[in-house]
């Protein structure tokens, strides 16, 4: 890849008290241009990378940098978390308020935003993602694909320069999942997904990776496949 490292993991440790070590000297690279798909095994380590990327799990060991700038501390997350929007597995984690909008709105007021301008880039990232009607409904009688979208503009709504999904199909019927492929076909920036579905990570991704041993592994897509 040519292009600016943004995000850099490498030598990476870690493995829960009692355990087998999930990652054994683990290195990433995200590249301003990469759409990162990660596939491998349930109880492999996808999700805890994505919380050790993000702080909410602290590493035995690892050399980490954003921007070539080392990250050492909750501060240097706290910049990442606010450079690499982290949209959960599970959509309902991410919505507190009986409105749409308020949901979407609390990333940004949290940011320091005024309300006048919270409110306007809470409505630019659903405009985004087509789903503009829903700023005034009730976040908690939404459809699955829809709480996974309004997750997503919660994240957009922060301006991140990138994103780290995890399982984002999870719960989605074929035309929700239809959408979110459309949806992120149509997203710029960097981004690592995390997901079992591998027709899914083929669709939105440019490169694959996988764990195995401890370590993370590129992944070919299949003969007659290439990257998006």
């Amino acid at each position: 890849m040519s292009g600016k490292h943004l995000l850099q993991v490498k030598n990476l440790s870690f493995g829960f008290t009692g355990t087998s070590r999930l990652f054994d000297g683990a290195s990433l690279t995200i590249h301003e241009e990469d759409r990162i798909g990660l596939w491998a095994d349930n109880g492999s380590g996808k999700t805890t990378l994505l919380r050790i990327i993000t702080g909410l799990q602290k590493a035995d060991a690892m050399e980490f940098t954003l921007d070539g700038k080392p990250v050492t501390d909750e501060q240097g997350f706290r910049q990442v978390r606010k450079s690499f929007g982290f949209v959960l597995q599970n959509a309902e984690d991410q919505l507190f308020f009986p409105e749409v909008i308020d949901d979407v709105m609390f990333g940004p007021l949290n940011l320091g935003l005024s309300e006048t301008e919270a409110r306007k880039a809470a409505l630019e990232a659903l405009s985004r993602l087509g789903i503009s009607q829903l700023a005034n409904a009730d976040s908690f009688r939404l459809s699955g694909g829809q709480k996974r979208l309004v997750s997503i503009a919660s994240i957009l709504a922060m301006r991140p320069v990138g994103l780290l999904l995890d399982e984002p199909t999870t719960g989605l019927d074929a035309k929700a999942r239809a959408r979110l492929i459309e949806v992120l076909g149509a997203l710029d920036g960097p981004r690592l997904i995390v997901s079992h579905d591998m027709a899914f990570l083929r669709a939105v991704s440019n490169r694959l990776v996988s764990i195995e041993n401890g370590h993370l592994v590129p992944l070919n897509f299949p003969a007659g496949e290439h990257f998006s």
